[in-house]
């Protein structure tokens, strides 16, 4: 069988759909990746080159642009017909939305999206223009469930929102937990050349503690919390220093600023460094991973199960789309939603008892390879599918 996996950018086939080709190919599948490629650089284009697929690069609007979208949908259509594909996957929002259209245009019948998260458009707001997009987003939704033979969800807070609405077919529904390649995220991954290499550039030194937090850079990821309590805790810990990981969102209504990221250089003890790709290294640099997001979450989002799985002090935001892998105090600690000084409390709380911060960590090691194992999930989803 041929499958052409759709996926949003090159990264995101690289972090979230090694093992989805792997257990394909095991199979005896052919898997053809459909994706757009940072054109500035090839890194993860190399790297999916590796999995042994072809890889075609299809331009993609992120946002909502009707023009693009058709030509999106048409390109889709045209590569489905070209490669004679029998099935298709997707991942991700625009994927999930338009794949299953070309699909069913191409006469392909074996269709399977995942939802992994609702966005930013489905967050609580009062204007007319976002409550119009949400419920464009939601009609395209109704009609790609209608195409898609299965629904993989790893949020039951998402899944229970279609449901609710009648916009799904319960018959359709794969549920599971979110996962992690912990062979990739594990403690030992940072050589000493390159903790001292990574310091250097940003001008800590060996005795500072770093915070760190990965994502997006749009305000309900909890970036201007993060930024608050490096403020406030530089004052009473002149040793920790932040780390804001995470490329600007221009285009997304609720983009940071270029200009309030910028400022940070000001403060020596924080830094804002952008995308990167060495994220597990600088996991392992860091002492304690935050992510006080308050955005619809995919359930476990990779900002929280990463460092749990390279054994690091997590905290995140107690909301019902970003606390599912963490048990509050035993695992990881919770943290109230925009709420800075909560968070300087439980940063102080970790600081302050370190034999309690060790064992947290441990117990996020163990609870990821107990649960939320990629090898294990994935291998049981492809069961269910091919």
């Amino acid at each position: 069988m041929k499958i052409g996996l759709v996926c949003p950018q090159d990264f995101t086939v690289v972090l979230c759909c090694k093992w989805i080709i792997k257990y394909l190919q095991q199979l005896g599948h052919e898997v053809i990746v459909i994706s757009p490629s940072n054109k500035n650089d090839k890194f993860y284009s190399n790297k999916i080159k590796e999995f042994g697929v072809e890889h075609i690069d299809i331009k993609m609007n992120r946002h909502i642009n009707i023009l693009d979208d058709m030509k999106y949908v048409l390109s889709l259509y045209r590569i489905f017909k070209k490669y004679k594909l029998n099935s298709v996957f997707s991942v991700c929002t625009k994927p999930n939305i338009y794949a299953p259209i070309a699909a069913k245009i191409a006469n392909i019948n074996n269709i399977y999206i995942s939802i992994w998260g609702r966005g930013t458009t489905f967050l609580p707001t009062k204007s007319l223009n976002k409550k119009l997009l949400k419920l464009l987003l939601t009609l395209l939704y109704r009609l790609s469930f209608s195409f898609s033979s299965k629904i993989w969800f790893t949020n039951p807070n998402d899944l229970n929102y279609f449901l609710n609405r009648k916009i799904i077919n319960s018959k359709k529904i794969i549920l599971t937990k979110n996962y992690i390649d912990s062979d990739i995220y594990k403690p030992t991954v940072l050589s000493n050349q390159t903790r001292i290499n990574l310091l250097n550039e940003f001008s800590f030194n060996e005795k500072d503690i770093i915070i760190i937090l990965v994502g997006r850079m749009i305000w309900s990821k909890g970036v201007k919390e993060f930024v608050d309590a490096a403020h406030v805790l530089s004052n009473d810990f002149p040793y920790l220093k932040f780390l804001l990981v995470g490329a600007e969102e221009k285009r997304n209504y609720d983009s940071v600023p270029s200009e309030y990221l910028l400022k940070l250089v000001n403060y020596n003890y924080i830094r804002w460094i952008g995308f990167r790709t060495d994220i597990p290294n600088l996991y392992a640099l860091s002492t304690i991973a935050v992510l006080p997001s308050y955005y619809k979450e995919g359930g476990y989002p990779r900002g929280i199960t990463e460092p749990m799985s390279m054994e690091k002090a997590v905290i995140a935001a107690n909301t019902i789309d970003c606390s599912l892998a963490i048990s509050d105090k035993k695992d990881g600690l919770l943290v109230n939603p925009q709420d800075s000084e909560d968070l300087v409390s439980k940063i102080k709380y970790l600081l302050n008892n370190q034999s309690e911060m060790h064992e947290i960590s441990k117990k996020a090691r163990t609870k990821i390879l107990n649960e939320f194992d990629e090898k294990n999930i994935i291998k049981d989803l492809i069961s269910k599918l091919y």
